[in-house]
């Protein structure tokens, strides 16, 4: 019976316990230190918060269901159109009541909301074009967004609506 010759050589460090245990610890020292940094910067850049009163938006959701329904009983039509050119996006809104008559003398805020972050929200009063017709526009960076109509008379508001849309 022929045996062959290993071409291993024994050479080098051996692997003991100490060498084990510093490269165990090292190991886990990069991940906490990559996770306190993460968790720092996390912590840093944003709150948690999406409502900057979240305490007190809670304590106004009945009167937001009331306003709901008095919104229902006015009857009115509002119609939203939105174009966007050149980056600047324009909303115009139609309002007509029960009868199909032009609303007018009304207050009309837009406030675009970004999503991920209130930084970005821009907020703008819409100028009456013509009769129950109001028109405003903001610039905004590419993204999903949301602008909430609110169509007040008197400082009341009278109707509120919110919608979402795509700027390319």
């Amino acid at each position: 019976m022929m045996t062959e010759e290993s071409d291993y050589r024994p050479g080098g460090r051996p692997l003991t316990g100490r060498m084990v245990l510093l490269a165990i610890l090292g190991f886990f020292g990069v991940i906490l230190t990559v996770n306190f940094i993460m968790a720092t910067y996390a912590a840093k850049t944003f709150s948690g918060l999406d409502a900057v009163d979240p305490y007190d938006s809670g304590l106004a959701y009945n009167k937001e269901i009331a306003a709901a329904k008095a919104q229902v009983m006015l009857g009115w039509t509002v119609d939203l159109n939105r174009t966007n050119d050149a980056g600047v996006t324009q909303i115009t809104v139609s309002v007509k009541d029960k009868t199909g008559q032009p609303v007018g003398g009304l207050d009309v805020p837009l406030a675009f909301h970004f999503p991920a972050t209130r930084k970005f929200d821009r907020f703008v009063s819409a100028t009456p074009v013509a009769e129950g017709v109001y028109s405003g526009s903001a610039e905004l960076r590419p993204g999903r967004w949301e602008v909430e109509v609110s169509l007040n008379r008197g400082g009341q508001r009278m109707f509120l609506s919110r919608n979402s849309f795509l700027v390319e």
